[in-house]
């Protein structure tokens, strides 16, 4: 059943985080809490979750590249608890863009993080990772921990 688009300025109630757990379960890829992002497009327009065909991408991509193709309903309501405010998505999913876990940003994890949130904030579109690291870097060892990266989203959002 496809929904009308949602008013994403205001946050999702826990009836509405239900209906989208029940509607993630009917996907055809469903198994074991878990769905192909081939479900991706059909998932977000039965729960009226609007977006670009750009933004799908990039949300294909982020499914692919950090849980292996597939969408965990967990983590799908992780980030639906917060997406009424891109702040606490970007603060909140930073750490998932460390896949070595080192508990640092690489100049490799920046990009795939920066092209994920500009969909969202397109403010974000020209930062550089050397300028991302000359302003987040607080302890000036050249890297930026994932704390610091942190720090750094709340001071560039508005």
């Amino acid at each position: 059943m496809l929904r009308p688009p949602r008013d994403f300025s205001k946050a999702y109630t826990e009836e509405e985080l239900d209906e989208v757990k029940a509607i993630f379960r009917t996907m055809p890829s469903y198994k074991d809490g878990h769905i192909s992002t081939t479900d991706n497009t059909f998932l977000y327009a039965s729960i009226g979750y609007e977006r670009t065909s750009e933004q799908l991408n990039a949300y294909v991509q982020y499914w692919n590249k950090n849980f292996g193709g597939m969408i965990p309903l967990d983590e799908l309501i992780k980030i639906f608890r917060t997406i009424h405010n891109i702040l606490e998505v970007a603060i909140d999913r930073i750490e998932a863009y460390d896949k070595d876990g080192d508990g640092f940003i690489s100049a490799n994890e920046f990009a795939e993080f920066i092209k994920v949130i500009v969909i969202h904030e397109p403010k974000l579109r020209d930062v550089s990772y050397e300028e991302f690291v000359k302003e987040a870097d607080k302890n000036l060892d050249g890297k930026v921990s994932v704390d610091e990266c942190r720090a750094w989203i709340q001071k560039r959002f508005p």
